[in-house]
């Protein structure tokens, strides 16, 4: 397990931060986490640490938001997003994270500017939703950062608030367990992260409860500008994380 005092300084807030997203506020909320994390560990134990966390968040979130699925969506979006799993694992340690950063990041603005600037300008096509879904199965097998992709998919859709978070939870359910074997069969869920994992169980439950009683009493509107507002912030910073690091 891991001793280092400043560690849980940043691993605390950032397991809290995901578990809120997971509740359903802000589902791109756990982007902060792997850099929050990352400044006392490398980027790649801090996505180890996380992932057996995300899974017990996850089986948390589908208690409360399984119901509200939209399985159409689902069955569309998952065939890809494994595909997107399977590149990633094949990538896994060649493919830096600078990289990944850039990629997303400049997705996320593309998408923004999109939506908010040039609205008479809309690509609506499968193939949209197929390849966002494929690079939300890569980067979140990555970085844990498939959430930005995710929600460039589905936020155009205007599902009611129940089934954009129902959705996302089961999305991200299957494909956290699924991220499992790769991760595994590379040696990073070892008795030092997952006892560190252990020792944060706590928080992430808090973080899951505190989301899920905050999404029940804000309104639709509100949770689509929250989660644009991540994004917007999110995509800046992995932008800029990614320049910086080239």
């Amino acid at each position: 397990m891991i001793t280092d005092l400043w560690f849980y300084v940043a691993a605390i807030p950032a397991v809290f931060f995901y578990g809120m997203g997971k509740g359903g506020v802000g589902g791109i909320l756990g982007m902060l986490s792997v850099p929050l994390m990352a400044m006392s560990v490398s980027p790649v134990q801090a996505a180890a640490i996380l992932l057996p966390l995300l899974c017990g968040m996850d089986l948390m979130a589908l208690f409360y938001h399984r119901k509200n699925c939209n399985y159409v969506e689902l069955k569309s979006m998952m065939p890809f997003a494994i595909l997107g799993v399977m590149s990633a694992a094949y990538f896994m340690g060649s493919l830096s994270t600078s990289v990944v950063e850039l990629i997303i990041g400049g997705l996320a603005l593309v998408f923004l500017t999109q939506k908010f600037l040039l609205k008479q300008v809309q690509f609506s096509h499968p193939i949209k939703g197929y390849a966002l879904s494929m690079l939300s199965g890569f980067s979140s097998t990555i970085a844990h950062a498939g959430g930005p992709p995710a929600s460039m998919h589905l936020l155009p859709k205007n599902l009611p608030k129940e089934q954009l978070i129902g959705t996302s939870v089961v999305f991200f359910t299957v494909l956290n367990f699924i991220k499992l074997i790769p991760y595994s069969y590379m040696g990073l869920i070892d008795m030092q992260n997952l006892m560190t994992s252990l020792v944060l169980v706590p928080i992430a439950f808090l973080g899951v409860r505190a989301g899920v009683w905050m999404v029940n009493i804000i309104s639709q509107e509100l949770i689509y500008k929250i989660s644009y507002s991540v994004l917007f912030l999110t995509g800046t910073k992995m932008l800029y994380s990614g320049l910086t690091a080239l």
